[in-house]
C-alpha cells in the first residue's frame, strides 16, 4: 500500500556548482569480469553470497567545446599475467575468477574512437582492474592520478621491483597528481575542476586505496553522472537509505531475474539483510573492516560510502560505481549512444535495485559466477599453470 511507504528523509545539500558547460559521457563495459571473495570487500557476508560478481566499467568523456577526450578508468589489461609481479600475485592469490577478452583500446577502435587521440586518462586508483595497459596509449596521452600516488607508487616495476605498477606505463608520459582544496567541496568531497569550465570534476574520495578519486560529469546543465570507481564494490553497500528507501514492492520497471516475482515484495530479501527491521531504510552491506581486505582505511572508506548515499539520493545525480551489475540491462552501452539523457530515460530508477538479483534467497545463491576461473587466452588455468 502506498500509505505504508516510508517517507524519504531530505538529504543534505550537495552544493552542486552551477555551469552551462557539459560533457558527453559514454559508459563502456570493459569486458573485465571478476569473481571475488565477498569477505575481502563487504560485511556481514551472507550465506549464498560468499563470492561476488564484478563486471567492470569505464567512461569516455568528451568536452566538445574544448575538443578534448579523456578516459576515466580502463578496466584490466587482457594479458593480466604480464602485469607487475606484485599485481600478478594479488590476482593469483586472491581472485578466483577473471576473464578479460579485450583491451579497452580494442573496444574504443571497434566503436569508432581513435585511441591514439585520447588526450588523457584518469585512473580512479592504481588497482589492476582499473589501470588497463596504458603503454598502448601514445606518450601524448596524459595521466591523472590522486593524492599520494607518485610518492607511494612511482617509479614502477622493474625500476622498483616491489611496485604494483609497470614503469613502461609512465615512460615519456606526463603524470599529473591532482591536489584538492577543502574550500571547494561538492557534497562531502573536495573537488577539482579538471577542464576549468564546470563540466567535469574530480573528487577526493579516500578509504579504498592510495589516491582514490571519483568523477562527477555534468551531463546537462542540471544533471550529473557520479563515476564512483571503487568507493565501494556493490550497490547494496549504499542502498537502501533513509534518503532513498526501498519500495515495498520492487516495480516491474526494474529488470529482475526470473527466479524473482514481478513485482517483487521487498520482504523476500529480509533473510539477506543484517537488520531486517530496517530492511527498507538501511544498506545490506558495510565496508569490510577486518585486516586483509581491499580497503586501505576501512573506517574512512565507510565514511566515504555514507557520503555517497547523499549523492545517490539526489534526483539529479546518477551514481555509477565501477562494478555495479545493475546497470547492465538498463543503460545504452558504448558505442550505442551516451548516458547524458539518463534522467529523461529513467535509468536511475530502473537500475537502482538491480543489485537485488545477486542476493541469495534462503541461502541459495542469486547468480552463477560471471568468470569460470582465471582465464588466459580462452583457457581456464589450473594451479599448476599459474
Amino acid at each position: 500500500m502506498a500509505g505504508d511507504e516510508p517517507e524519504p528523509k531530505a538529504h543534505p545539500s550537495l552544493n552542486l556548482p552551477q555551469s552551462t558547460s557539459t560533457v558527453e559521457v559514454s559508459i563502456i563495459n570493459t569486458t573485465t569480469d571478476i569473481v571475488v571473495p565477498a569477505k575481502s570487500f563487504v560485511e556481514p557476508v551472507q550465506n549464498g553470497h560468499e563470492h561476488m560478481n564484478m563486471p567492470t566499467f569505464a567512461f569516455l568523456i568528451e568536452n566538445k567545446k574544448m575538443g578534448k577526450q579523456l578516459m576515466f578508468d580502463l578496466g584490466c589489461r587482457k594479458d593480466w599475467w604480464n602485469h607487475s609481479p606484485a599485481s600478478y600475485a594479488s590476482i593469483k592469490n586472491g581472485i578466483p575468477g577473471l576473464n578479460v577478452p579485450k583491451n579497452i583500446n580494442e573496444l574504443l577502435r571497434e566503436g569508432g574512437v581513435d585511441d591514439k587521440k585520447i588526450d588523457a586518462v584518469v585512473w580512479s586508483h592504481w588497482h589492476w582492474d582499473h589501470t588497463g595497459d596504458l603503454s598502448l596509449f601514445p606518450p601524448s596521452t596524459d595521466l591523472y592520478v590522486g593524492p599520494g600516488f607518485k610518492e607511494q607508487l612511482m617509479p614502477g616495476y622493474p625500476t622498483n621491483k616491489d611496485s604494483p605498477m609497470l614503469e613502461k606505463d609512465f615512460n615519456g608520459r606526463a603524470v599529473h597528481e591532482i591536489s584538492f582544496d577543502n574550500n571547494h567541496k561538492i557534497g562531502a568531497f573536495p573537488s577539482h575542476d579538471l577542464f576549468g569550465d564546470g563540466s567535469f570534476y574530480i573528487l577526493d574520495v579516500p578509504g579504498h586505496a592510495i589516491g582514490h578519486i571519483s568523477g562527477l560529469a555534468r551531463t546537462t546543465p542540471d544533471t550529473f553522472v557520479f563515476m564512483g570507481g571503487d568507493i565501494c564494490h556493490f550497490a547494496g553497500s549504499y542502498r537502501p537509505t533513509l534518503y532513498a528507501p526501498m519500495p515495498g514492492a520492487i516495480p516491474s520497471s526494474v529488470p529482475l531475474d526470473r527466479r524473482l516475482p514481478t513485482p517483487c515484495p521487498c520482504s523476500i530479501f529480509a533473510g539477506s539483510h543484517p537488520d531486517p527491521e530496517n530492511l527498507r531504510t538501511s544498506s545490506f552491506y558495510y565496508v569490510n573492516q577486518e585486516p586483509g581486505g581491499w580497503y586501505i582505511d576501512p573506517p574512512v572508506a565507510q565514511k566515504s560510502v555514507k557520503s555517497l548515499e547523499e549523492f545517490d539520493a539526489d534526483e539529479n545525480v546518477f551514481v555509477c560505481v565501477a562494478h555495479d551489475g545493475g546497470l547492465i540491462p538498463v543503460v545504452d552501452w558504448f558505442p550505442n549512444g551516451t548516458i547524458n539523457n539518463w534522467k529523461e530515460k529513467g535509468w536511475k530508477e530502473a537500475s537502482q535495485w538491480g543489485f537485488l538479483n545477486e542476493l541469495p534467497i534462503d541461502g541459495k545463491p542469486g547468480r552463477p559466477w560471471i568468470a569460470p576461473g582465471l582465464v588466459k587466452e580462452g583457457k581456464i588455468l589450473s594451479h599448476e599453470d599459474l
